[in-house]
Order: structure tokens, then sequence, then C-alpha cells
């Protein structure tokens, strides 16, 4: 009995010791096989874990929530810089939070403290739906024509953001949300300063009436994009407890 009890335990030793050294690239081919990044926080949302509940599984959707929003708030910002945007919604992996803050055991969470977050989260995926349909309909770029202040200053505070939440478990600095809903507002007054002008232009024929109607479209885009933009991460906010 102990002589096969050894030569089983050594056997099984030499097995993992010979097949130590290849385990990156094994993993490497089963994460190919498979199609799903291990990494994701989205793919991390494990039905065990909704039904456990409580704020690990809060946390958890909380992540898979950010990791989404991030993607989407620097294609806005890209957008506001300028820059061409090629944008695939992530429609599964929202799909894939909502459908597993459904299946959270209630039971299992204080609600007098994490039902506000809950919302949040809810809030924020909302927010994150109205900006997939912004990136879906990007307007085209129009030569020689200057766009809002508002648009550099957006762009320039989600880029602030994405730096600050590119490590989740770090709180991010109260200000910069601040800056992020006074450069939406700024962003707003200069969109009816310019549809205004814009119609103007048009009236006295200083500008032909296809680009007028590019430029209000891109003034209504820009418009509603940085704000779901800041409503995103002010949710995102609330939702991370800090």
């Amino acid at each position: 009995m102990l002589a096969l009890a050894a030569f089983t335990s050594i056997f099984k030793f030499i097995g993992v010791v010979a097949f130590y050294p290849w385990l990156g690239r094994f993993s490497q081919f089963i994460v190919a096989i498979s199609g799903k990044n291990p990494e994701s926080a989205v793919s991390r949302l494990d039905p065990t874990l909704a039904e456990a509940g409580g704020a690990v599984a809060l946390k958890a959707a909380w992540r898979a929530a950010l990791e989404v929003a991030r993607r989407s708030a620097d294609a806005i910002r890209r957008r506001l810089s300028g820059e061409a945007v090629q944008y695939d919604p992530p429609i599964e992996a929202v799909g894939q939070i909502e459908h597993f803050l459904e299946s959270l055991s209630l039971e299992t969470i204080d609600l007098g403290t994490i039902e506000p977050r809950l919302v949040r989260i809810c809030h924020a995926l909302d927010h994150l739906t109205r900006l997939h349909d912004d990136l879906m309909r990007v307007p085209s770029t129009i030569s020689g024509w200057q766009p809002p202040a508002g648009s550099e200053a957006g762009a320039r505070v989600l880029g602030v953001w994405l730096e600050a939440t590119n490590d989740p478990d770090l709180a991010c600095d109260p200000s910069i949300f601040k800056a992020i809903g006074a450069a939406a507002e700024q962003l707003s007054v200069e969109a009816k300063v310019g549809r205004d002008q814009t119609l103007e232009d048009v009236a006295l024929q200083r500008v032909p009436t296809v680009t007028a109607r590019t430029i209000l479209e891109t003034l209504t885009w820009a418009d509603s994009a940085l704000y779901h933009s800041w409503r995103l991460a002010e949710s995102l906010r609330i939702a991370s407890g800090n």
C-alpha cells in the first residue's frame, strides 16, 4: 500500500515538473481555441458568484461595467479630439452584465447599504447603451470647421478619467468628475449657440445647407455623447462605493 501510494505521488510530481515550463503556452492555446479572455472582468461573472450575492458579487458587476465603459469612453474621447472612430458595440458584454444582475440573490445583500450602488450600476448600463447608440451614428468630419472648445475640453477630461480608472482598485479624485460635468455643461451651451449661428449662416447663404446639416448633427452628437459619458462616469463612481 505504501509503495503504491509513493509510486503514484512520485509519478504525479514528475508529471507536474515536466509540464510546468509549458503552462504559459498551454494557457494561450486554451484561450485561442475558446475565444475568451481570462483577464476580462466580464468573463469572470460566474453564476455561482451571483448566487452567493453580497458585496463581492456587486464588486464583480461594477468591475465588468467599468471595463466596458472605458472602451466606450475612449471612443468618445478620440472622436471629440477629431479622430476617426470605428466602434463595435459590446452588446453581448452588456447583456452578460445585465443577466448577472438579474440573477443576484437579493437575500444575501444588505439592501440598506448596497441598494444605492446596485441602482447606480443599472444607471451606468443605461448610459452605456445610449453611448453605444451615439457611437453607431458618428457624424462625418467637416473640413475647415472648428468644433466648440467644449469638445476638446471634454476629450481632455475623459482622458484623465481613463488614466485614473486604469487601476480599478484606486479611488478617483472627485475633481475629475466635476471637470467632466463642467465640460459637458460648457459643450451644451456652445452647441446651442453654434446651432443658432449655423442656422443664421444658412439663411444668409454663408454656409451650404448640406454642410450646415452635418454641423448641426455633429453639435447634437457631441452634446449627447459627452453628457452620457459624464453621467456614466458619475454612476460608476457612486456604484464603486468609494
